[in-house]
């Protein structure tokens, strides 16, 4: 699907615009700004990227295939640009990137997900109302404004994070199953993900803040330094969540350990008390004729008699001692 936006020099209000004729000529003559997005594109849409656009074939082939980071490139009269948005998926909780990509024109933005995006839909869904106030600002500013909302849109996947901790924390403490240490790891690997995400698009937006492409004026760049901002301390925030995790799970392992000690405590306890009772089982089993007591009519009852104070006996002294 695609679909295009454009606002005139002093236009108040963004034209949408469906005929692919007319977005190609509008591509090409450099006046005011025409966004075009391209949403689950079809074969022939992602052609016209070469046949209306002109773009560079990498550029093209980049847009066919899966990127794995993000990135920025120069090609003089754009910028091709490649970031990450994230998805929270509930069924698994886990952490699933949309990879959106960007290409950026003086008077052109142009771009291409092969899913919906959040960030991208949030900018369509305002086109009746300030989509031309946003685009009247200019290319730069535009696209700052579109990379702003998909960096923001990592804080929802982020606080879930957290919530999904701190449920670990208190099953841990109630009920340490299986299950809660295979959530946690399946977090550590969400939170692993999204700093390796959150720190490739910090350095692509570095790249921009430290001014190497002069495409991007002055002002721009002061937006883009507020988008900077937000990368640094999303990474700090999940990598301290990481740290978290890794908290509950030596937690996790802690009471585990202390509960096998318990029931190792209580085993160790039963045996040692059977040992003596045992010994004395073991003695009165040996069937010599001449044993003492053996042939008494209270001699059975003797014998149970001192295994049940041997056994009391223990009880008490390890009482005492604190080991019940």
């Amino acid at each position: 699907m695609i679909q295009a936006y454009y606002v005139a020099p002093d236009a108040k209000k963004a034209e949408q615009i469906a005929d692919v004729d007319r977005i190609g000529a509008l591509w090409r003559e450099a006046t005011g700004l025409l966004w075009v997005d391209l949403q689950q594109p079809t074969p022939e849409e992602t052609d016209l990227l070469a046949d209306r656009f002109n773009l560079h074939p990498v550029v093209v082939d980049m847009c066919r295939e899966v990127t794995a980071q993000p990135l920025v490139h120069d090609y003089d009269q754009y910028l091709f640009m490649v970031i990450h948005a994230v998805s929270f998926r509930a069924q698994d909780e886990r952490v699933t990137t949309l990879e959106l990509d960007i290409v950026w024109g003086r008077h052109v933005v142009l771009t291409y997900h092969r899913r919906p995006i959040r960030a991208v839909s949030e900018l369509r869904e305002a086109a009746g109302t300030n989509l031309a106030g946003m685009m009247a600002r200019g290319a730069g500013a535009f696209l700052h404004a579109l990379v702003d909302r998909v960096i923001d849109n990592f804080q929802p996947s982020i606080d879930r994070i957290d919530g999904l901790i701190a449920e670990c924390e208190k099953q841990i403490f109630i009920e340490p199953t299986r299950e809660v240490l295979q959530r946690l790891l399946g977090l550590r690997r969400s939170a692993a993900h999204l700093i390796r995400v959150g720190a490739a698009q910090r350095d692509v937006v570095g790249r921009i803040v430290r001014g190497e492409f002069p495409q991007l004026g002055k002002q721009d760049l002061a937006y883009w330094r507020d988008a900077y901002d937000h990368l640094v301390r999303m990474v700090q925030a999940v990598e301290a969540q990481r740290d978290l995790i890794a908290s509950a799970r030596d937690a996790y392992l802690s009471v585990i350990s202390n509960r096998m000690n318990e029931i190792m405590k209580v085993l160790t306890i039963i045996a040692t008390i059977f040992i003596p009772i045992t010994f004395v089982a073991g003695l009165y089993g040996m069937n010599f004729d001449c044993m003492p007591e053996l042939h008494e009519w209270w001699g059975y009852p003797a014998a149970l008699a001192v295994m049940a104070l041997i056994a009391g006996g223990m009880l008490l002294y390890f009482h005492r001692k604190g080991w019940l």
